[in-house]
């Protein structure tokens, strides 16, 4: 399965969605959750983040990703050697994870399900950076994230989320999934019809 951070097509972000749930259920029937599994990662952050990545875009799954970055950026200025990748990483998925939104008003479902159905790749591709995001409305970080980045990069110009930024975008999945949604309401009420 590929990873979502990967995928830039709609069509394999949709196959893609179908065997990630499909492989949820089946780790409930075994009884192994990922989210179980990480936890036997502590201490392990390389694979953490791994396992992290793969369950992207799930929100507890950027939190994993956060924190495990975090230990292997404390790792390296322990080190003393550059982080420079891993903040980068780290910041990358607080502009992600920004995209999203609790609850998505014009589909009245959690803000996930839309979420899940745009390519991670898409977002990746859309321009941003630290100097027009800045940190103040990035919910995945924390206080110690902020200071190395100010560290790294100076203050920047202007804070927002990536949702602000290209609304448009998420407009258009919305959208997308409202009218499937509609559709799926329909076809169920045309069966229905058609039993009674």
């Amino acid at each position: 399965m590929m990873a979502w951070l990967d995928l830039h097509d709609d069509d394999d972000a949709q196959a893609r969605r179908q065997d990630f749930w499909a492989q949820l259920t089946g780790d409930q029937r075994t009884g192994e959750f990922w989210a179980d599994r990480i936890k036997t990662l502590r201490g392990r952050p390389a694979e953490r983040l791994a396992l992290a990545l793969k369950n992207l875009p799930l929100p507890g799954a950027f939190r994993e990703a956060a924190i495990a970055t975090r230990a292997l950026i404390r790792s390296k200025r322990k080190a003393g050697l550059s982080p420079a990748d891993d903040l980068r990483l780290l910041y990358e998925l607080a502009a992600l994870q920004s995209f999203s939104v609790d609850y998505a008003l014009r589909l009245q479902e959690p803000g996930f399900n839309v979420m899940e159905t745009i390519p991670g790749g898409r977002l990746r591709d859309l321009p941003y950076s630290y100097v027009d995001l800045g940190y103040r409305h990035l919910a995945l970080l924390n206080r110690t994230d902020i200071k190395w980045f100010i560290e790294e990069w100076g203050e920047p110009k202007s804070h927002g989320t990536l949702n602000e930024l290209h609304r448009d975008v998420w407009d258009e999945y919305e959208s997308r999934l409202l009218a499937q949604r509609r559709l799926e309401r329909q076809r169920f009420q045309e069966l229905v019809n058609r039993l009674l």
